[in-house]
């Protein structure tokens, strides 16, 4: 037979195990799993729904491609924040102190078991917030150059001129030198490297230049084209005419590149300068 405290002790315990099952059946129950799954649904749905809407919108208004790309990140982030904050609001209803007691240990259960992903999270607040780049940008980040196509809160993604997609978590770009070629201008400087024989005509070999420069379709006409020239004595001597120009689009890089580069190729072999 057990004694009274034994049976008072075996209904405390048996109360406190129906109390929890209680809590977790009102906290956890299958409306609330539910309500939570099409939030998720609805959020991802309207995420898919924005780029598609952000990619028109850039088709519509090419000139202004950059700004309306600028916000995408933003409206994202927001979008997510608001779904969970009001999923917390609505289910849960939690008091101002529950909400600090949650945030306080979920801040501190993340920073030990996710450190790798809370770095490229900040990392990637840190970007959109700071704007070292912006989508649409030209950069060159840990030897990979390229425009700027997304920036998430994990990674952020380059398109390279070879049409490679680059993923580089937010954490390793926040820590490195990156190189912006436009930093949110539409057009960039482009330059292009001739090699020539040491004794040119740097006059005619001017003139050539620049009217492959001028003539090309991709150049923006509102900045100037620089011509310079330097003479290089390493293997053999030679000289090397730089270019330099500025693209309507920043797209346009290597389109400009190959342009005059195979027009003043041209000019310079009618000339009798190449052979």
């Amino acid at each position: 037979m057990m004694s009274f405290a034994q049976k008072q002790t075996v209904n405390d315990v048996k109360n406190n195990v129906e109390n929890t099952l209680n809590t977790a059946t009102e906290v956890i129950s299958f409306t609330k799993v539910f309500t939570i799954l099409i939030v998720i649904i609805l959020t991802w749905g309207l995420i898919k729904l924005l780029d598609w809407f952000f990619k028109n919108l850039v088709k519509n208004f090419n000139r202004h491609r950059l700004k309306i790309l600028r916000l995408q990140p933003v409206i994202k982030i927001l979008v997510w924040i608001l779904a969970i904050y009001t999923l917390i609001i609505t289910l849960f209803n939690p008091s101002a102190e529950a909400i600090y007691a949650l945030m306080g240990s979920s801040a501190l259960a993340l920073g030990f078991a996710l450190q790798d992903i809370v770095k490229n999270v900040f990392g990637g607040l840190l970007i959109i917030l700071d704007r070292p780049f912006q989508i649409g940008d030209r950069i060159n980040i840990k030897g990979n150059y390229g425009e700027v196509v997304n920036i998430g809160l994990r990674n952020t993604i380059v398109s390279t001129l070879d049409d490679n997609t680059v993923t580089i978590p937010n954490s390793a770009i926040i820590s490195d030198s990156i190189s912006n070629a436009n930093s949110g201008a539409l057009d960039c400087m482009v330059v292009i490297n001739l090699w020539l024989p040491i004794n040119v005509d740097v006059t005619q070999i001017r003139k050539i230049a620049e009217e492959a420069a001028i003539t090309s379709r991709y150049l923006n006409i509102d900045k100037p084209v620089t011509i310079l020239f330097f003479d290089h004595f390493d293997d053999h001597a030679a000289t090397k005419v730089v270019v330099k120009g500025y693209v309507l689009d920043a797209r346009y890089e290597k389109l400009f590149e190959g342009d005059v580069t195979e027009a003043a190729k041209k000019a310079l072999i009618e000339a009798g300068i190449y052979k």
